[in-house]
């Protein structure tokens, strides 16, 4: 079955972006507002509190280096943080309606990156009106990145959806987790700055090497590969199917839970 020519995945994306952002003007304002929020605040504090200075920033300076790791971050954070209540939310179409169950997730996560990717181009068209030396012919390279992190937050969903219907208390451990995770991830700093034993574990780390691609595709026009640029893809898309895998043998106990 292709996803993304069934009919019913295209409906429930559909819903989804209507239900959680067309539907009153709060929900698509907050989908802008609130990382440009979140941007503004760090990028005072580290910027004019702390007077961060990244060295391999480029031209831009700090707010370009910070903007082009957050928003992604964002959509990843607000797709797996939806995770945890994506079953319970939809218990009326579980066993009423004949359709896989994995396209709830999936379909979640798909309109949250669509929504959240609009608001990407926005800032980047914004941060070139400000002086910063955006790549355009980086989206082109950026996008399979972008269509990654989509894969391991899709993954993430499919794990955590499931799991929560048997252990409820995943909800509440998983929003401190996602901010550990935030500070792991080399978005308000460089890895270069690391000691070197810190910055070789980074690298396990895959949303690091996503936002450091990011940056050089779209910040320095760096497009150069190397193995990890082969490794951390593969691994994502092993990362998927066992999740989908995990999902599909407990999606049958579902009706059980609800």
């Amino acid at each position: 079955m292709n996803l993304f020519t069934n009919n019913v995945f295209r409906q429930l994306v559909s819903r989804a972006i209507r239900t959680d952002y067309l539907e009153n003007l709060t929900g698509f304002a907050w989908l802008i507002l609130q990382p440009l929020i979140l941007l503004a605040v760090y990028a005072f504090v580290f910027t004019t509190i702390f007077k961060a200075r990244i060295p391999d920033a480029g031209t831009g300076g700090f707010v370009p280096y910070l903007a082009v790791a957050f928003w992604p971050w964002t959509a990843f954070s607000e797709a797996v943080l939806r995770s945890s209540n994506t079953i319970s939310a939809n218990a009326a179409l579980i066993g009423k309606v004949a359709f896989p169950s994995e396209l709830l997730p999936l379909s979640t996560v798909t309109a949250t990156f669509m929504m959240n990717m609009l608001g990407y181009l926005a800032v980047l068209l914004v941060l070139q009106l400000m002086g910063a030396d955006i790549h355009w012919l980086g989206l082109l390279a950026a996008l399979p990145v972008d269509l990654l992190i989509n894969l391991v937050a899709s993954g993430l969903e499919l794990f955590i959806s499931a799991l929560q219907e048997l252990i409820r208390d995943i909800s509440k451990i998983l929003p401190p987790l996602m901010t550990f995770w935030f500070f792991t991830t080399p978005i308000l700093y460089s890895s270069s700055l690391l000691p070197e034993n810190f910055a070789t574990l980074m690298k396990f780390n895959p949303m690091s090497w996503y936002v450091e691609r990011l940056r050089d595709f779209l910040l320095l026009g760096n497009y150069q590969l190397g193995p990890w640029d082969l490794l951390v893809p593969a691994v994502t898309v092993v990362v998927f199917i066992l999740s989908l895998r995990f999902f599909r043998k407990f999606s049958a106990h579902f009706e059980d839970f609800l």
